[in-house]
């Protein structure tokens, strides 16, 4: 059975905060249930975490989807105890799991769970933990090896070695020597399909492993886990929820070979480098559309299931979202084209993408979607390419207008759009126009044919499309004419495609390319050139992109009106 589930870093009493934007994803991915690790509650010494509990505690906070969590560093509130005591729920769709134990969901998802922290002085402890102890002995862990397997473990703590053979850097700050060898030979034990844990300061997630397949069972794929600890709500970090699908059918699949497991000792061999070239070319041998580049690595495999634009599946970097609509979002791009100064009018980068939420591949199973649903999504998507446009033009003050595209094969695992700003003139004049042209006719390709900007075109599969924007007012009289909504300058909007046929060898980069020869960005064609900073300092700079999206189209979202 397919389950979409939330799982959410340590809150630690900033509940209104946590459970009004898991509200907000809710109303769109429709999650099955949500996780906490870590520290749900506070302290209890700050007057607005106190206010907040009583908001919960008497409904006026509701939540709206089952949310389960145990123990972390702290003890529960007095209030809580008590509540559970009297063996009632902390308040509707809020369960507390227990200190340590197994459970298993309507839906067949089995969760193994070990809360607190490890006492490090076992004889110290002269009488049994209770319920709501932040605390755990080794016998703990040891007793729930008895639970045979997990498709999801939960722990407060890392388990110990969890790095090793890792090629990804711990973030600064987080204590990675905190971790516990009773966690690891939980881990090992379970052979859970996810793990996840908490690390207040920071998120960190290791490539998948393998663990030690039984050499009587002599298993020929042994099992993966994946391992991924949350930062808190109040992190400076934006990644503190994740979303996946489980099917608890079938383990998930993984597109890179996984590592041997970090906690085994094993002799120095050239494997890891070899794995780091693999994981390297296979990383990044997708193309924006999420097909493979012209050389993929032979041995990854697409699975339809597995897709990094969706916002419910592993991958995701929910800190690059800008707007959610009903049928799509708007997010900014990994690897943007221009360059941060290229429009300095601009508090982004000046790329964008919009995302339907459908999962294309969805149709190989679910089959064809009903008309009145693909007109729907396509409404919404060319509503925001409208907004994003006339949000160029007005923060350029008329100097700026928008070019979008879309790459439709059939097979892709999931559509999308990408808006760029250019100069205005550029469109007027017809050369982003040419520019196209000129493109095709080298790639030898089908000629352009023109379409209704605001309507799906005639071929309904494999085609290339692009529109262009332009402002139809003098730049100079451009700011006095967009003061209010109402006398927004909606533009002439120009749209042309390029019909392909479905076994036609096309390339997906074919849009970004031709922009960038007009931006005279060549060296960037191919997204990864233009990721030439560390992994945190990447993160750190798509977060500002997203920032200044959101400061920049604001007043123009319709989504959030």
């Amino acid at each position: 059975m397919w389950t979409c589930s939330l799982v959410v870093g340590s809150v630690q009493g900033q509940l209104r905060k946590a459970f009004d934007k898991i509200s907000k994803l809710h109303s769109k991915q429709s999650f099955t249930l949500a996780l906490v690790v870590g520290d749900l509650f506070g302290t209890g010494t700050d007057e607005q975490e106190v206010k907040e509990l009583e908001a919960l505690l008497n409904g006026s906070l509701s939540i709206p989807l089952p949310v389960y969590f145990t123990v972390g560093e702290s003890e529960l509130p007095e209030t809580v105890r008590k509540k559970l005591d009297s063996g009632e729920d902390v308040c509707p769709n809020l369960t507390y799991l227990g200190r340590k134990g197994t459970f298993t969901t309507v839906e067949g998802v089995r969760i193994v769970f070990l809360g607190g922290r490890l006492v490090q002085n076992q004889g110290s402890v002269t009488q049994a933990l209770g319920p709501y102890d932040p605390l755990y002995l080794e016998p703990d862990a040891r007793g729930l090896h008895g639970a045979h397997s997990a498709h999801i473990l939960l722990t407060n703590q890392w388990p110990a070695n969890i790095t090793n053979g890792s090629a990804i850097d711990v973030p600064e700050g987080v204590d990675q020597s905190s971790g516990t060898q009773a966690i690891s030979g939980l881990c090992s034990a379970l052979t859970p399909w996810y793990h996840f844990s908490s690390s207040p300061e920071a998120v960190w997630e290791r490539e998948p492993f393998k663990h030690v397949a039984d050499h009587q069972a002599r298993e020929e794929q042994p099992p993966v886990t994946r391992f991924k600890s949350l930062p808190s709500v109040a992190a400076p970090s934006k990644d503190w929820m994740t979303a996946f699908t489980l099917n608890t059918s079938r383990p998930p699949p993984t597109l890179d070979a996984p590592r041997d497991s970090p906690f085994i000792k094993t002799s120095p061999r050239k494997r890891y480098a070899d794995e780091q070239q693999d994981s390297s070319s296979s990383r990044y041998g997708r193309g924006e559309s999420g097909e493979y580049s012209r050389r993929p690595n032979k041995r990854s495999r697409k699975d339809p299931n597995d897709c990094y634009m969706c916002l419910n599946k592993p991958g995701f970097k929910t800190h690059m979202v800008v707007s959610i609509g009903d049928e799509s979002m708007v997010t900014v791009l990994r690897g943007p084209l221009p360059l941060p100064s290229t429009f300095p009018q601009l508090s982004f980068s000046g790329h964008v993408m919009i995302i339907p939420h459908y999962h294309a591949a969805d149709e190989v199973a679910q089959g064809m979607r009903p008309p009145e649903e693909v007109a729907a999504e396509f409404a919404e998507m060319n509503k925001f390419r409208n907004a994003l446009s006339q949000m160029i033009g007005s923060k350029s003050a008329g100097n700026l207008g928008a070019v979008c595209w879309e790459v439709n094969r059939t097979g892709i695992r999931h559509h999308h759009w990408q808006l760029m700003a250019v100069e205005a003139e550029q469109i007027r004049k017809g050369v982003v126009d040419a520019a196209f042209k000129v493109s095709r006719e080298r790639n030898e390709y089908a000629v352009f044919q023109t379409c209704d900007p605001d309507g799906q075109p005639p071929q309904k599969s494999d085609y290339f499309r692009f529109w262009t924007w332009a402002p139809t007012t003098d730049p100079v009289q451009m700011p006095a004419q967009i003061n209010g909504r109402e006398q927004r300058d909606e533009g002439v909007t120009k749209s042309m495609y390029l019909p392909l046929s479905p076994d036609q060898k096309f390339n997906i980069w074919f849009g970004r390319e031709v922009m960038a020869g007009l931006l005279q960005l060549e060296n960037r064609v191919n997204w990864m050139n233009s990721l030439l900073r560390s992994e945190d300092e990447e993160q750190a700079a798509e977060v500002e992109d997203a920032e200044g999206l959101k400061a920049d189209f604001k007043e123009f979202d319709f989504a959030m009106q």
